[in-house]
């Protein structure tokens, strides 16, 4: 889980140490930087899980030409200023903070990475004094880097240094970088420990699963498709909705009850779903009221349902890292909003949640949890210089009352904003 982030010159987003809980709400005007908040949150993430996206020669070069080249510099800051993240995770009850800048530009010349490290932040027991740092990357000399080669009180610690490129990650030259250095092999910690961080780490942001509701592609849900039972998750789109429902099903049959049971909630007189095969394709049908429809009869709302349905309940091998999801309730009834409020808070498939969202209907089914600390909310304000806001309870507790975090902000209450005026 990530416990704190921050983010600086990253397009419109300046973060400090910002603290999340399970699950976060973000809320704010158009324009005032929850989409990018969530594209800096996941930067990272998809960089190792995109590395071949792109006609550039790393994942790091791939990443900074989908994200908009030099246009992803804050408008504010200096042209050869750095953009920064710093992610402060707790991996397997290992607590680390993972830094990573670069500078970018219009031109591929233009692009390095300026610092990448690992620190320990685990302060609490007899191992470190101050934060104990496992690598550092291109913070003295660029291409140059240091692995620690002691993790104990009292071991000498001699700093191991290593040539690396600077326009791609540790991450994706460990390997190489370990079998062509007798020195950095020969170290246990560097082999096995630090191996082992970096290996959690990379699994840990590939496990982020970052979806915008307005990016749905519904027309193409709606067609037959091609059988093919290999997906695991549901794409961007979710086009590939019907096979990813269908594996699952056809790996175990009771899970389509459990489906089933989730959708009622929303369509109470719903009978049955499932897959069935029609002239070599694959369609997905819904029974009520004793009548079959297939997609293309349903409402766009209706079908995000389904999709979220499967997003949020899918019966994963291990909960996803990271589940976001930009705008969920776009077509949605408000009472729909809520159930799927209720889903997101109860889900075993997710072990953090990050949502964006304009609707107070939505914002209402969070109340209670917010009460006791377990939904954090964050406030994004464009009035002049763009803040983001933590609001705890304590800080609204008088405003809010016997009221639902919804009523606040569809009145304008300025104990909470989130207006653009």
């Amino acid at each position: 889980m990530i416990k704190k982030f921050s983010c600086q010159n990253f397009r419109n987003i300046s973060a400090s140490e910002l603290e999340f809980a399970k699950i976060n709400i973000l809320i704010g005007p158009n324009n005032s930087g929850k989409s990018n908040f969530i594209k800096a949150l996941t930067f990272f993430s998809e960089m190792l899980k995109k590395p071949n996206d792109g006609n550039l020669k790393s994942a790091f070069l791939n990443a900074i030409s989908r994200n908009g080249w030099g246009h992803m510099l804050n408008n504010a800051a200096d042209e050869h200023s750095p953009i920064e993240f710093a992610w402060e995770l707790n991996l397997n009850n290992e607590p680390v903070r993972y830094k990573f800048s670069f500078s970018t530009g219009n031109t591929v010349e233009q692009c390095h990475i300026l610092l990448e490290e690992l620190n320990s932040t685990d302060l609490h027991n007899d191992k470190y004094e101050d934060e104990f740092n496992y690598f550092r990357c291109h913070d003295k000399k660029l291409g140059r880097g240091y692995f620690s080669s002691a993790i104990k009180k009292g071991q000498l610690n001699r700093r191991l240094n290593f040539v690396v490129d600077s326009q791609e990650t540790l991450m994706m030259q460990f390997k190489d970088i370990l079998l062509e250095n007798k020195n950095l092999y020969g170290s246990e910690l560097i082999r096995v420990n630090i191996a082992h961080l970096l290996y959690d780490i990379q699994n840990y942001f590939e496990g982020f699963n970052v979806y915008t509701s307005a990016q749905f592609d519904t027309k193409s849900i709606r067609e037959p498709v091609n059988l093919k039972n290999v997906d695991l998750y549901l794409n961007n789109t979710g086009t590939n909705f019907i096979n990813v429902f269908n594996n699952y099903k056809s790996n175990n049959i009771l899970w389509k009850n459990i489906f089933e049971q989730y959708l009622r909630e929303l369509i109470p007189n719903l009978q049955q779903v499932d897959t069935v095969s029609l002239y070599d394709k694959l369609i997905f049908k819904l029974v009520y009221d004793n009548k079959q429809y297939d997609l293309s009869d349903i409402s766009e709302g209706t079908l995000k349902g389904l999709i979220l349905n499967l997003l949020i309940n899918m019966p994963l091998e291990k909960p996803c890292s990271l589940l976001a999801i930009d705008e969920p309730e776009t077509n949605l009834h408000p009472a729909w909003q809520k159930v799927i409020g209720n889903w997101l808070q109860t889900s075993d498939n997710l072990n953090q949640c990050f949502i964006s969202t304009h609707s107070p209907d939505f914002l209402d089914s969070f109340t209670e949890e917010f009460k006791h600390n377990h939904v954090a909310v964050f406030v994004f304000d464009n009035n002049g210089v763009n803040k983001i806001k933590k609001i705890t309870y304590e800080d609204i507790a008088d405003e809010l009352g016997d009221w639902e975090l919804g009523d606040l902000y569809r009145t304008n209450d300025p104990a909470l904003g989130g207006w653009p005026w």
